[in-house]
């Protein structure tokens, strides 16, 4: 009973406020009407009135229409003020201006040639992302050990000086050691020497040799990277090659015909030697395009004077198609591209090195050799655990020929000059274009893959400067050139293209110098 009694109570209680205000709801809505219709009656009686408020309204508009038409000149003027003056990012960031640069611990190298692989000059702000950029393109170079760059003060406030001071390493290097042994050649050697810092200018002098009982070429070289600290670049080679192709009598085909010839049918009871002559050189002019990007154009001139043999036509012949008998010449012109960001010319760590290039030979330039060549190089190196590095080479070429006889064979694709150890694989590595090997792998048609994984051992020894063990999976694979008489000429490397490489690297003084098992391997098996 309470509780029906407390409800009824509280429902009228909110029945008299409703009532209430629905009372002073109505009271509000009839003051308003009454309001809204005198100013109506108001309103008709007073035209005067109405007319004095339009005109009110329209100066009203007018007013804006002139406010808004002189804010939108205020922010014209105030874009155009903004394109006519160019201020510092934040106004309190310090900025320094570079007074001069100087060079210190160079010993062989002139300080023009430092100065000038330098990104900043005197005049500029300095930019500390310039300053690292230089370092590492004097390290690329490969003339110094260490470079340090760091700033003492100017001759007045607001300005430095760039101080560079190199610690400078042997560049006279060993390029190449050659050394080997095969069923046609007993043993060969040889050696490729440079200084690629000659005489401080940056001149890059080289010789290279190898010989062995039947084969021997020389190589000699001048290249100027920088002429006279220029954009420019031009080189020059001459070469000599005595050089001595051999089939063993087990890899010459049998004659399929029964009509064959005698001559022909007479090849596989002997072994068949073509020596050669190789003898020109080539010239080199280029130009840097910025610190990367380089473009050159070579210019590829030889005479050749080549003993074929009896029986050159015939279809088992192991050198049919290999080279024009007798004399001739070859020529040819290269354009080359080349980008290169590593950071170390030796041991990269990062960055990448492209090559592409295109060789030409024509009539046009005096040869008897038509034909035209495509090169791509790409290496990339990328920094892994702790210091440990990662690089990754792809190589692939394509020759297309104009004619029987479209390109020499030395020109041409040899799988052994790429891919690593492979049991049975009896090719070896070219040595300045000489083939050691008793197989013939030439081709016209190359693709090449490499994985390449370093191990740092030490990097701050004194005669060893650094030390790297490495191991590297490679795939390879070469057409067979349409000029080959026979598949028995074949090494088989087409079907097995994948090999393997473990071995250790040390660079020196003298030039960096690479033990690989699998090229000792590769003489043994």
């Amino acid at each position: 009973m309470q509780i029906l009694f407390s409800m009824t109570k509280w429902i009228g209680v909110f029945s008299l406020v409703g009532l209430v205000g629905g009372v002073c709801l109505a009271d509000e809505v009839g003051q308003q009407k009454i309001g809204q219709t005198a100013k109506d009656s108001e309103a008709e009686n007073s035209p005067e009135i109405d007319q004095t408020n339009a005109a009110d309204e329209e100066a009203k508009i007018k007013a804006a229409e002139e406010a808004e038409e002189a804010a939108e000149r205020a922010r014209e003027a105030a874009e155009k003020a903004e394109l006519n003056k160019l201020e510092l990012e934040d106004p309190f960031t310090p900025r320094y201006i570079l007074e001069a640069i100087e060079v210190r611990g160079n010993d062989k190298s002139r300080g023009d040639l430092i100065i000038a692989q330098i990104l900043l000059k005197p005049g500029d702000v300095l930019d500390e992302e310039k300053v690292d950029l230089s370092r590492i393109r004097l390290l690329a170079l490969g003339y110094f050990k260490d470079v340090r760059m760091r700033l003492e003060k100017g001759s007045e406030r607001g300005r430095v000086k760039l101080v560079i001071t190199v610690e400078e390493r042997n560049t006279i290097i060993i390029d190449d050691l050659f050394f080997g042994w095969s069923d046609t050649n007993p043993f060969w050697g040889g050696l490729g020497i440079s200084d690629i810092n000659f005489l401080g200018r940056g001149l890059d002098l080289s010789f290279a040799f190898v010989a062995s009982e039947h084969q021997q070429a020389f190589r000699l070289g001048l290249f100027w990277p920088s002429v006279f600290n220029s954009r420019f670049q031009a080189g020059i080679q001459a070469l000599v090659s005595l050089g001595e192709e051999r089939a063993l009598s087990s890899k010459i085909a049998e004659c399929q015909d029964a009509s064959c010839d005698p001559i022909c049918a007479g090849l596989p009871a002997s072994d068949q030697n073509m020596p050669y002559l190789r003898a020109g050189g080539v010239i080199n002019f280029g130009i840097r395009l910025d610190r990367i990007h380089r473009l050159a154009l070579e210019f590829h001139a030889e005479h050749i004077d080549a003993d074929v043999g009896l029986g050159e036509w015939c279809d088992n012949h192991p050198f049919n198609g290999y080279i024009r008998p007798g004399q001739s010449t070859f020529s040819s012109m290269t354009f080359r591209f080349t980008r290169d960001t590593r950071d170390d010319y030796f041991l990269p760590t990062q960055g990448m090195h492209l090559v592409v290039s295109i060789e030409l030979a024509s009539k046009i330039f005096g040869s008897d050799y038509e034909f035209s060549k495509y090169m791509l190089k790409y290496e990339h190196s990328f920094p892994a655990f702790l210091d440990h590095a990662v690089r990754l080479t792809l190589v692939g070429g394509l020759i297309q020929d104009v004619g029987e006889r479209g390109s020499p064979f030395f020109s041409r694709f040899y799988v052994g000059d790429y891919a690593f150890f492979l049991i049975n694989k009896d090719s070896l590595p070219r040595n300045l274009e000489l083939n050691f090997s008793e197989v013939v792998d030439y081709g016209d048609l190359l693709a090449s893959v490499t994985a390449e994984y370093d191990i740092p051992l030490w990097s701050t020894g004194k005669f060893f400067y650094r030390g790297y063990v490495y191991a590297a999976v490679n795939f390879s694979f070469v057409t067979k050139a349409a000029f080959l008489a026979s598949s028995d000429e074949w090494s088989g490397r087409t079907k097995r293209p994948v090999s393997f490489d473990i071995g250790f690297k040390v660079d020196t003084p003298v030039g960096l110098f690479t033990f690989s098992l699998g090229y000792v391997m590769d003489l043994v098996f």
